[in-house]
Order: structure tokens, then sequence, then C-alpha cells
């Protein structure tokens, strides 16, 4: 009777382990112009509609069931979970407002309108790329993404219009894609910091954790300029691992990004120069998550004024010889899908995609099994 009551239990077990999975939470992330209750409701209704749309289409397609969802043992979380930032633009939305509305009675109503109108639609877009204003943005989605990593979840980033911004630099200063030894290898450090790097690794860190933890410093240029100061170089790296914690995204916890109506060539257009002095950190970021499993979509309406196609499809054979790294592995995908239409009116086209929930779930679930057959030529 015992052997049969142990028998029965390594079954149990067995199988509960087979069909252990995780949770993986659509973390939906508002643009511009969300700044007022009014408008937020308007964001907050409108994904409490989509997310069960798109949840169900993933779920009922095949490959991305077996892909995206099976591969990784992941169940997409039954409600939506809402990062909004909009409140905090709305004091110097207001304060900008002011100002325009003090040429009311002195300028004609066609440009008084044209003015209001075009300062409302790029004011927050501008407002969100300042550096004060970022970090403090993609600090407290740090503060929601690690709550979901607490309660072993996984997260996908979907980014809307200006929101699109806000993932981007997530990515950029949050994910630990930074390898202190790899990194350190051609600064010509002293005999001792390199044996001390050596003798001691730590983890692999983020941006916002290497240049916030007195190792480097940040030139107004972009450029990276290593502490020469040895002492305080020294107490920085034995420390590494406390600002990585403290700073970085959890490994792994973020498994993807979709960005829509997503205008961000024409606000980030710099990315593209030669010059850029952070260009070496995004080839670094590139390259970790291709490294992992992890998936970047952009998926426009083609008919959305705003919404701008990153460009060309690379694969990851083209991106390495682009940025000059070496994949350890190859498990992720870029993919930009920009060719659905909404078939709304011009003006109408960039606030569409939840009202359009349907087309717009099956144009992601195109986006994604697209790109994974365009990387990886699975059918």
């Amino acid at each position: 009777m015992k052997k049969i009551l142990i028998a029965l239990f390594l079954i149990i077990f067995v199988q509960n382990a087979s069909f252990a999975t995780t949770n993986v939470s659509f973390m939906y992330i508002n643009g511009s112009n969300n700044n007022n209750e009014k408008m937020h409701k308007w964001f907050v209704n409108g994904i409490n509609k989509f997310h069960p749309v798109l949840k169900k289409r993933m779920e009922k397609d095949k490959y991305v069931s077996k892909y995206f969802l099976k591969d990784n043992d992941l169940v997409i979380e039954e409600k939506p979970s809402i990062f909004f930032w909009g409140y905090k633009s709305q004091t110097d939305l207001m304060f900008m407002k002011e100002k325009a509305s003090m040429l009311r009675s002195v300028s004609p109503l066609i440009a008084y309108a044209v003015r209001n109108t075009i300062a409302e639609m790029l004011h927050d877009a501008i407002w969100v790329q300042k550096s004060h204003n970022m970090i403090s943005i993609i600090q407290d989605l740090d503060k929601q993404v690690k709550q979901q990593a607490q309660e072993g979840k996984k997260v996908v980033l979907f980014g809307y219009s200006a929101g699109s911004f806000i993932t981007m630099e997530y990515l950029f200063n949050k994910m630990p894609y930074i390898n202190l030894a790899e990194y350190f290898e051609n600064e010509n450090l002293d005999k001792d910091l390199v044996q001390m790097i050596k003798q001691n690794p730590r983890k692999d860190t983020c941006l916002m954790a290497f240049v916030g933890s007195n190792l480097t410093n940040a030139s107004p240029l972009g450029k990276i300029i290593v502490n020469k100061d040895k002492a305080d170089f020294k107490t920085a790296y034995m420390n590494m691992d406390s600002f990585t914690n403290k700073y970085c995204a959890p490994p792994e916890t973020v498994v993807g990004v979709v960005n829509y109506a997503s205008p961000i060539p024409l606000f980030y257009s710099d990315m593209a120069d030669e010059n850029f002095g952070a260009k070496r950190f995004n080839h670094m970021m590139f390259t970790y998550l291709i490294e992992q499993k992890f998936f970047f979509l952009t998926v426009n309406y083609a008919d959305d004024p705003l919404g701008f196609p990153n460009g060309v499809n690379y694969t990851n054979a083209e991106i390495k010889n682009i940025t000059k790294q070496e994949f350890n592995q190859e498990r992720g995908f870029f993919y930009d899908y920009s060719k659905a239409l909404s078939w709304r009116t011009f003006a109408g086209a960039h606030t569409s995609y939840w009202k359009t929930r349907k087309h717009f779930s099956k144009a992601i679930v195109k986006a994604y099994k697209e790109g994974r057959e365009f990387q990886y030529g699975e059918k």
C-alpha cells in the first residue's frame, strides 16, 4: 500500500511539474494628451475592451500559441495591467495653454485654433522626452514591473503613441545588458583594477546603474567617462550588485514590446547618427535582446499620420554586421508591421486602435508571425 501511495504521489508531482506555467502580464502604457480624468477613462476603458480580444486571438492562433505561449509555458493574464503617466504632464500643459491664450484677443481665429491644436498634440510627446521627466516615469514603471516579477509573472510592454518612447527608454536604461568585465577590457584600466574585476565578477548591469554608481559619469554629449579616482572606482565596483538590484529590471522578466501608433523615428532620429554618443550601448542592448526570448514589434496603421514605420526589417545576421557584435545565441527578433489599414479618416486613425480591436489584434498576431518567420523561417 505504501509503495502504491508513493507511486501515485510521484505521478502527480511529475504531471504538475510538466504543466507548470507562468502568467504573463500585458502592461499598457498611455500616450500623449491622456492627462486628465476624461482621457484617463478613455484610455482605461479602451484597453479593458481591447485586452480580452487580443488575449483570445493570441491563444487561438496556433503559431503564436506554439512559439510564444507554450514554448515559454506562459498564460496571458485575464486582466490588463495599466501604467498611466498622463497626470505627470498636466501642470506643464496648463502653463502652456495659459500662455497660448494670451494671444486670443489679437490672433486670427484660425491661427489661434491651429496653434492650440499643434501645441496640445506635441506638448506631451516633447515633455516626456526631457530627461528629468522620463527618468521619473521609467522609475515608476520599473516599480510596477518589479511587482509583477515578485508575483512570479513575465511582462509584455505595450506603448501607445508617445508611450512607445517610454518602452524604448525603459529597455535602454533598465535592461541588464552590460557585462562589466567585457566593457572594461578596452578601457585601459590600471592592472590592479583589471585584476580586481577579474577576481570579483559582478552581475550584468543596466545603463542607469552603470552611470549612477560612480563607476562612470556621462558627459553632456552623451559620452561615458570612466571614473579616474581609483578608490571611488573600487568602492563603486564592489557595490555594483546592489545598484543593479535597485535600478535594473529583473533579468528575463520583460519578454516583449509592442509599440503602436508610434512616432519614434520622428522624435528619435538621432539614433541613426553615427556620432551618437550612446551608440555603443544601443548595440549592446540589441545583442542582449536578440539573445533572450524577446520580441520587439512595431504595429502601426498605414493611414495613421503619426504612426512612423521603423524602416527596413533587418535579420539578426544584418544586425550583427551593423553593430559589430557577436551573439552567443539567437532567440529574439525585431519586426515592423505598418501595413494594415484602419479604414478611418485621416484625423481618426491615430485614436482608432481600440475601436478596431478585432482588426488591430489580428495585426499584432500577424506581426508576431511574420516577424518570427522572417527571422527564423519557421512555418
